[in-house]
């Protein structure tokens, strides 16, 4: 009987609780929903009236507005009722308009409510970006000229990773580099200062130097092909999206291999490359080439070596088929830096060169007008001594007959002075 009781007791108390936590959490999760659907709608009544509110601590804010297509730029309305344009704006505001969307970006925005006029796209409304900072990595302080380096830089938004595909999509970030001094002239140019130099766009789609595709790092192949001496290094947006720059002062070097091609006009002789590394800036044993050379009629082929120890220079070699027609060569070489001990990528420009037949010497041509000459010499000596023999013959007769002429003269004076008797 106590079993009893108890087990009913058991079963009542489990009951009165489970019937306290319908009574509370129903109510409380009704509510939940209630207000979640009432924010919710809230937030649709915000994007639906375009308004958004800038806090005063904000000291660079960008909207990404998407809008409906077919439609123009918005129009921004400050909190003090003043209205921006594309094409009219503040100095403070860089403004970049697409098709479907408008990324403006300010500086010291106006704390309050902004509001933009225009056809906003209901999905995708209005998007905001504060603090964007950008980050690049430290150039190394010494490079080389036809050096090519991997190169990254991120943008983030309040010290994390920036992620909005539809505003990296639209970023364009250039590495420029504006002559400083001349190493070998050792002058300042600032009376006429040259122009400055680009060397490389950045790329966030996972292709080449790019590692993955829109993680909101981008990439460039940074090919350093400019003269040697001091530069001012300055990665920038310049599409008028944002307004960031990051500046580096570096030293451009001469390269540290020398290359030199020597093409082949014999078929048993082959084509070389001949790359030289200078000792006292590399590393003995570290040069390492890749050639990818076409030559007439023949799908491109490959050409690797790498050199011994203690070995600064590679020879690679390629036979020459004696096919008629354009050629060329272009590659890598990979060296590594006694200095710093830091891997150094060159690019092997492309050269072109042209294979010809080649050149057999005609002797039976030289020695027929050898001959012809010669028949011509005799030639011109029988008919000289067939000239002589006739003028010789016709003075002989052409004296005779003077003499015959002569002594018939003499002959009838002779007989005319004889008396009859």
């Amino acid at each position: 009987m106590v079993r009893r009781l108890t087990l009913f007791g058991v079963f009542r108390g489990s009951m009165l609780r489970r019937l306290w936590l319908l009574i509370f959490y129903v109510p409380l999760c009704t509510w939940i929903l209630i207000a979640s659907a009432w924010a919710q709608a809230e937030a649709r009544l915000t994007w639906l009236d375009n308004r958004f509110r800038v806090d005063p601590e904000i000291e660079q804010i960008t909207f990404v507005v998407t809008r409906e297509q077919p439609s123009q730029s918005v129009v921004l309305v400050a909190p003090d009722g003043r209205k921006y344009y594309a094409d009219r704006h503040a100095n403070t505001m860089s403004w970049y308009t697409d098709k479907g969307m408008d990324i403006i970006s300010i500086t010291h925005p106006m704390a309050g409510p902004w509001q933009a006029l225009g056809k906003v796209s209901i999905n995708n409304g209005i998007r905001f970006i504060s603090n964007i900072q950008l980050q690049a990595e430290p150039l190394p302080a010494q490079l080389y000229q036809t050096e090519v380096l991997k190169f990254s830089a991120q943008l983030t938004q309040n010290k994390q990773p920036l992620l909005l595909r539809d505003f990296l999509d639209r970023v364009q970030l250039k590495v420029v580099f504006y002559p400083l001094t001349s190493i070998l002239s050792n002058e300042l140019n600032e009376s006429n200062e040259p122009a400055p130099i680009e060397v490389g766009q950045f790329a966030d789609d996972g292709q080449e130097y790019d590692e993955v595709a829109g993680d909101g790092i981008f990439t460039v192949a940074l090919n350093v092909n400019v003269e040697p001496g001091k530069y001012r290094v300055e990665i920038a947006s310049t599409n008028g999206v944002f307004k960031r720059a990051v500046e580096q002062t570096v030293l451009v070097y001469p390269a540290p291999i020398t290359t030199s091609f020597v093409q082949s006009h014999q078929p048993l002789t082959s084509h070389s490359v001949n790359i030289e590394a200078k000792a006292d800036q590399t590393i003995a044993g570290s040069l390492a080439a890749y050639l990818v050379v076409k030559q007439p009629q023949q799908k491109p082929r490959i050409i690797q070596r790498s050199s011994h120890r203690q070995q600064s220079h590679l020879v690679l070699t390629w036979p020459n088929d004696a096919q008629i027609g354009k050629a060329w060569w272009r590659g890598w070489a990979y060296v590594t830096d006694s200095l710093t001990q830091r891997e150094l990528v060159f690019r092997l420009s492309q050269q072109n060169y042209t294979q010809v037949a080649a050149v057999a010497v005609d002797f039976s041509a030289s020695l027929a007008q050898q001959q012809a000459k010669q028949q011509l010499i005799i030639q011109n000596e029988q008919q000289q001594r067939l000239l002589w023999v006739v003028i010789t013959n016709i003075v002989i007769v052409i004296s005779v007959l003077v003499v015959l002429l002569m002594w018939r003269r003499k002959r009838a004076v002779q007989s005319d002075l004889i008396v009859p008797k």
